[in-house]
């Protein structure tokens, strides 16, 4: 009998199985025996474990969601991916590697901006298309551009020019600042392009002081001192990660935040992070904040990313899922998955993101995505600290044009 009812168990259990697989075939309207492989080249050690969780859940809700509306050229859209480790030459070795052995069509990009120089050589290299969704240095789309990539993150220049345009605008006595960044290629490239447009905005403004923690320093205690021996106004910070965790946490706690005005790069894991613990009335810059965005498409992605994650979605979920869609609606517009082919169709690309239509400019394959400039505040009804009166500044106001990006590669060669 025991023998019997085994056979039935599994006999039921195998009927559910085929059931399954029959129901899921019937539902799937995409060609999966030759899918679009994407090959995603993560930093998922050290300061970059945070970022690389939200960017699993937006890249996994974007294979999904694509795959559900007919797959990319009726084929289903997949992704392998390793870690780079915030590592320049790890990074390049993965993507040769995804390109090379594994044969991917896309390449979706790391978040260190020193990782994504050199990977975006090696996508140059192989003519393989590849989209930079939180590296931005402002080098990815001047120096070191080629017509295989497109960005949609704000690049260093729109982030920090937004920024110092911000402060400019602000009924506050804001003349002496210091900086903190990364020292690496995000963190110079974006300082560079604040300093001026600040100078510019404010006058009789200077920076008395310039902190460069190299990349994933935990002692940040010296950089804090020699920042409070200045006695800044206000204090311009690109940290980001656990590193900004830290800086905001101890700086908290030398009372620095009660003798000036903060400025840093408030995304949504980095409030989550800290919690009640998060200062009130700082100003932060952000690129896709879920909360500030008014469009039905980020409505929709937030009731089903809490639905299914429990949380609300960072900005690099956000960001990871709109350039996934943008390397999509190419090779749609292509009619192809050739690198050349989809090159050619970013040039004026104009496709449907959580942020609204972003539009791909011709001479950097820049998108027309802005940054997003608000104050921290505890009122929220999202259970984690969001910024209010948020602002938001278009890259068109603040990017370089198109002959001053030629003029800029021209003197670097």
């Amino acid at each position: 009998m025991k023998d019997i009812r085994l056979l039935i168990v599994v006999a039921m259990l195998f009927a559910l199985v085929i059931g399954g697989l029959s129901q899921a075939q019937d539902n799937m309207i995409c060609d999966d025996s030759d899918p679009v492989l994407f090959g995603f080249v993560v930093d998922n050690s050290g300061v970059g474990v945070l970022f690389a969780e939200s960017q699993f859940k937006g890249i996994d809700m974007a294979m999904e969601d694509i795959n559900a509306m007919g797959g990319i050229l009726g084929r289903c859209a997949e992704y392998i991916w390793q870690d780079s480790a915030l590592n320049a030459s790890q990074g390049a070795t993965i993507a040769e590697q995804f390109v090379l052995e594994d044969e991917v069509d896309f390449l979706v990009g790391p978040t260190s901006s020193g990782v994504a120089l050199a990977v975006t050589e090696i996508a140059r290299e192989n003519g393989v298309p590849i989209v930079f969704h939180t590296s931005n240095s402002i080098q990815l789309s001047t120096t070191s551009f080629h017509p295989y990539m497109v960005q949609v993150a704000p690049h260093t220049t729109i982030e920090t020019r937004a920024v110092a345009q911000y402060a400019a605008n602000l009924e506050l006595d804001l003349a002496i600042w210091a900086s903190i960044g990364p020292d690496y290629a995000f963190g110079r490239d974006g300082f560079n392009e604040f300093q001026p447009r600040l100078l510019e905005l404010i006058a009789g403004s200077e920076i008395v002081t310039e902190q460069w923690p190299p990349l994933g320093e935990s002692d940040l205690d010296p950089y804090l001192s020699a920042i409070e021996a200045f006695a800044p106004d206000a204090v311009f910070s690109n940290l980001w990660g656990d590193q900004l965790v830290n800086f905001v946490s101890t700086a908290d706690e030398f009372g620095l935040f009660e003798e000036m005005t903060f400025f840093g790069l408030f995304d949504t894991d980095f409030m989550t992070a800290l919690g009640a613990d998060l200062p009130e009335g700082l100003y932060g810059y952000s690129r896709a904040p879920f909360y500030a965005i008014d469009t039905d498409q980020m409505r929709d992605f937030n009731d089903r990313y809490f639905e299914r994650y429990g949380v609300y979605p960072a900005d690099w979920a956000i960001l990871i899922y709109d350039g996934v869609h943008a390397l999509a609606a190419a090779a749609e517009a292509a009619g192809s998955t050739d690198g050349d082919a989809v090159a050619e169709a970013f040039n004026g690309l104009t496709f449907t993101a959580l942020r609204g239509d972003l539009t791909v400019r011709d001479c950097d394959h820049m998108t027309t995505a802005g940054e997003y400039i608000g104050i921290t505040t505890q009122e929220s009804d999202y259970g984690v600290p969001i910024m209010t009166d948020v602002t938001y500044v278009s890259a068109d106001e603040v990017w370089d044009s198109c002959e001053d990006i030629e003029a800029l590669r021209a003197d670097s060669e």
